[in-house]
């Protein structure tokens, strides 16, 4: 089984065109909740207000082919939540690491291709945040990483657009 230990994968053209242009379809006619309305109180943080979202379940028809994609790239991961997000400018960074998974597949799917629309990557350095990497928005493009890296949109900068893409977060099978 494939782990992914402290590092990321960017993968483009995730999906194949069909099933691309089916999620492109998919998520036209979806009604997208703010985040801040549907996260459990102590979890709420400002940040939220900018990410809009439509629960997935493990069924759902762009859950399955990503999970196909995931295993023949080796991962033998057990799902644990899917959405697709749209997040719009933000006001500042909001770095995290998601400590409820182990790997996190977040796939681009529609948006300016823009490097300010796509994701960073820190270190914690004694109190502070470093910013030290960051991957550029492209649409059907997947970050695969561990979801314990520190990361964040990037669309807290100037030149950054509103994006849609599908978060996926996994724990590993046992």
């Amino acid at each position: 089984m494939r782990k992914i230990k402290d590092s990321f994968i960017v993968k483009d053209n995730f999906f194949d065109k069909k099933t691309y242009d089916k999620i492109l379809f998919d998520i036209s006619k979806s009604s997208f909740t703010n985040r801040n309305t549907i996260i459990k109180k102590e979890h709420q943080n400002n940040y939220q207000k900018i990410y809009f979202s439509v629960p997935l379940d493990f069924n759902h028809f762009a859950v399955i082919e990503m999970k196909k994609i995931l295993k023949n790239m080796g991962f033998n991961l057990k799902s644990s939540e899917h959405n697709y997000f749209l997040s719009t400018k933000h006001e500042e960074s909001t770095p995290h690491a998601d400590w409820r998974s182990d790997v996190n597949c977040l796939i681009y799917l529609k948006g300016k291709h823009l490097v300010n629309s796509g994701t960073a990557f820190w270190d914690k350095v004694d109190d502070n945040h470093v910013l030290n990497s960051h991957v550029g928005f492209k649409e059907n493009r997947a970050i695969i990483f561990d979801s314990k890296i520190i990361h964040c949109s990037l669309q807290f900068n100037e030149n950054c657009g509103s994006r849609y893409a599908m978060s996926n977060f996994f724990r590993y099978e046992e």
